[in-house]
């Protein structure tokens, strides 16, 4: 008679051929839009009702209306980032102004709301791990109002620094983010067939050359945080490739990349995965061996998230067991499309 631990022993195997079903990319041509109370205009990503493989990861791709506004709700930790427009966001009683390129953060709980203040349509990507707090009970989304034309914004203290009243950073626009230039190509590499390496602390910490151009938002492991404060969701920052260039081959737990600006193609587990701007790319882990090339003409913007109990807790107790890997870094060298 089978017992539960013969359903346990099998738990890899389902795991692993969920994986392999599952989708890698979607692309804004194929995206469901849809009006919510929340949102005038939105569309799901990579999400596990579009087909992905997560781990308890949501992400979506919003449109403010010029003069309107989002509505207003709490739920847990989000990551957001402006992919176009500009606007104000109430969080908990007080104003945080962003424009393109800002990254914000709704920690859990806070009560938020968004208004487009600019003269074209706000669109903001947004990163939850919403059903991962259903599998443990605690996905409790409330909605206060509805989206709809804005009267006028309410009158709440503006944030100047972007931070909260514990000093939690809550909006970092573009021109504040740490830029900082990868390492000279060719550090760390491997030959075909060689064992790769296991990185320590130090190389996750500089990316070990994986690409040309690192912008940080809420950081990377081993990095500043630039005052964030968050913990089950990271918008982690920009990864940028030269045109003709491409990024290190290496091996990690799970992350999603949505792409801002260029085109090219990630293998992902030795599976050519195209892209271009508009579209996101899933990273499945616990060791999904990929690299990501460009093709085009402009250098890559490529917005990197992860949920946080991979990089707060999985990826440090199971680091023996799945080892964050590199197998070569960046190169410059010529790319065929």
């Amino acid at each position: 008679m089978a017992t539960f631990y013969d359903e346990w022993l099998g738990f890899w195997s389902q795991a692993t051929e969920k994986r392999r079903r599952a989708r890698k990319v979607i692309h804004e041509e194929e995206l469901t839009w849809v009006k919510t109370p929340q949102d005038a205009r939105i569309a799901l990503l990579v999400a596990p009702e579009t087909g992905f493989a997560t781990w308890g990861t949501a992400s979506m791709v919003a449109e403010i209306p010029v003069g309107g506004h989002t509505g207003e709700h709490a739920h847990g930790e989000e990551g957001i980032y402006i992919v176009d427009g500009e606007g104000c966001s109430i969080v908990d009683g007080a104003r945080y102004d962003w424009a393109k390129g800002s990254t914000l953060w709704m920690p859990f709980g806070a009560r938020h709301q968004h208004f487009n203040r600019g003269p074209v349509a706000a669109r903001y990507y947004s990163y939850m791990a919403i059903h991962l707090e259903h599998a443990i009970g605690l996905a409790q989304l409330e909605q206060f109002s509805e989206c709809g034309p804005t009267g006028r914004v309410p009158d709440v203290p503006l944030s100047a620094s972007g931070l909260d009243q514990q000093g939690r950073r809550i909006v970092l626009r573009w021109e504040d983010a740490p830029r900082r230039r990868g390492t000279e190509a060719g550090a760390h590499s491997r030959r075909d067939g060689e064992v790769p390496l296991k990185a320590d602390a130090a190389m996750q910490a500089q990316g070990a050359s994986n690409h040309s151009l690192f912008i940080d938002f809420m950081g990377f492991v081993g990095r500043g945080r630039q005052d964030f404060q968050n913990m089950e969701i990271e918008i982690t920052g920009i990864l940028s490739d030269e045109p003709s260039a491409h990024g290190g081959k290496h091996a990690h737990m799970e992350a999603t990349l949505y792409i801002i600006q260029g085109e090219g193609y990630s293998e992902v587990d030795g599976e050519k995965v195209p892209w271009k701007p508009g579209s996101c790319v899933h990273i499945q882990g616990p060791q999904t061996v990929h690299q990501h090339f460009n093709t085009g003409r402009v250098p890559t913007y490529q917005l990197r998230c992860s949920p946080g109990i991979r990089t707060h807790f999985f990826q440090k107790i199971a680091k023996e067991r799945f080892p964050y890997l590199w197998f070569e870094t960046r190169s410059s060298a010529e790319v065929s499309g």
